[in-house]
């Protein structure tokens, strides 16, 4: 949300420039832990996938940059010249981007350069920020090759957005240099390959947005049949789902607006086996998780045959609310299993017309027996969920909802949020 005109007086300067730091794709070393910089290794096939997720999602979340700022070397190059093309923005290649260059060890494994001279590859770790490999760069070259690139682009990046597709040590240096810090921490920053960091650069500082942001997978056909299903909606009835903590009237709101919009209400699974009597606490891990599982495929199920039978529907609970329990109750930390999810989420979300983020203590949090009246455990969830959905879900389908207290404040809210959006609303009574 902008500033008003009156705080922007008070703002030594309200200009913003925004850097989005991409690290290349895993390269191709033949499997061997190699030292390389300015050695250009082509990407692997796992690095191929990273750059192409890394590519899926920037054009999908990414707000449209003004350039594309790319070293040459082709690990990073082949992702920035397809951003380029997607986003229809210039291409600007700068060697001064290159990573590290490290002499006459470039392309050698380390186990080779080690049993050669251990003594010193030892220096090397020991002072990394001033030894120099044997013709090559330290991290204070780096720094200074990396400074003078900046400066050459600052005069047409500064208050723009600017994506800038580089490696690790680039990155860790940019870290390094907005935030004060000395050259000697920059391995405190661990950019994974096919990563995104983000800069927000004032007058007054820098912030760090997102520190080696990875984009989470998602399943291309499901991808794209949901935006395939998001084209119509001023066709179609709407499609909602509502995200909140238990408390915040979701499901009251929730069979209002299926009145008000013609559309089928579809109730959190969870609530409903707990008013039928499950007791949630007589559940170990794998049982719950397993509960858990069942209750986000059901809720596919039950949304998918509400679009079939009807073309849209009000659902209790986001996708991201799922996300939000999986993350607070950590199910699992395989990789792989939670960007699947992750991903599946994401596409899920693709479906809806809105996701309307209900706001916490504005209806007081009563206890029924069904659901934890604990505000803690609330809020904490309601943290979680905003945040996710701040980070993951783009502008025209995340709303949160302001401090409406009565009912018919809030369906005239949403109503109003569809029409404006160009989503059809039945032309009924308000309740």
């Amino acid at each position: 949300m902008p500033w008003d005109r009156t705080t922007l007086q008070a703002l030594p300067s309200s200009e913003v420039t925004h850097l989005h730091l991409l690290r290349h794709g895993k390269p191709d070393t033949d499997g061997q832990r190699r030292c390389y910089g300015h050695t250009d290794f082509p990407l692997s096939a796992e690095g191929r996938a990273q750059s192409a997720a890394m590519i899926a999602w920037g054009v999908g979340h990414l707000p449209k940059p003004d350039r594309i700022l790319s070293s040459d070397l082709s690990r990073a190059l082949v992702t920035a010249r397809t951003l380029a093309e997607r986003f229809d923005v210039p291409l600007v290649v700068d060697p001064d981007l290159r990573e590290q260059h490290m002499g006459a060890w470039e392309g050698r494994t380390w186990s080779d350069l080690t049993d050669e001279d251990i003594a010193q590859v030892r220096a090397f770790w020991t002072d990394y920020a001033t030894m120099r490999p044997p013709g090559g760069e330290n991290l204070d070259d780096l720094s200074t090759r990396v400074g003078q690139a900046l400066e050459r682009h600052w005069p047409v990046i500064r208050g723009g957005r600017t994506v800038v597709v580089a490696h690790a040590g680039v990155i860790r240096i940019l870290l390094c240099r907005s935030l004060g810090l000395p050259v000697s921490e920059a391995l405190r920053f661990a950019p994974v390959p096919g990563s995104h960091t983000w800069l927000q650069v004032a007058q007054a500082g820098v912030v760090v947005q997102t520190l080696g942001e990875r984009p989470l997978a998602s399943d291309p056909g499901i991808v794209g049949a949901a935006m395939r299903a998001q084209a119509g909606a001023s066709d179609r009835p709407p499609r909602l789902a509502l995200a909140g903590s238990a408390g915040t009237g979701k499901s009251t709101l929730g069979r209002a607006l299926s009145r008000r919009l013609d559309v089928p209400y579809i109730p959190e699974g969870m609530r409903e086996r707990l008013e039928a009597g499950l007791n949630i606490h007589a559940l170990g891990p794998g049982a719950f998780q397993g509960l858990f599982m069942e209750l986000w495929q059901e809720k596919i199920e039950r949304e998918d045959a509400a679009i079939r039978a009807h073309g849209g529907f009000v659902s209790d609970r986001s996708g991201w609310d799922y996300a939000a329990f999986r993350l607070l109750y950590r199910f699992t930390s395989d990789v792989a299993d939670v960007a699947a999810f992750f991903g599946q989420v994401r596409a899920r979300s693709a479906l809806l017309d809105r996701i309307i983020i209900l706001p916490w203590g504005v209806i007081p949090l009563q206890a029924d027996g069904i659901r934890t009246s604990n505000p803690w455990t609330q809020r904490l969830f309601q943290s979680s969920l905003e945040g996710l959905v701040s980070r993951e879900v783009p502008d025209r389908i995340a709303a949160f909802m302001p401090a409406l207290e009565s009912l018919e404040e809030r369906v005239t809210w949403v109503v109003d949020l569809l029409t404006e959006s160009g989503v059809a609303v039945a032309d009924r009574p308000s309740l």
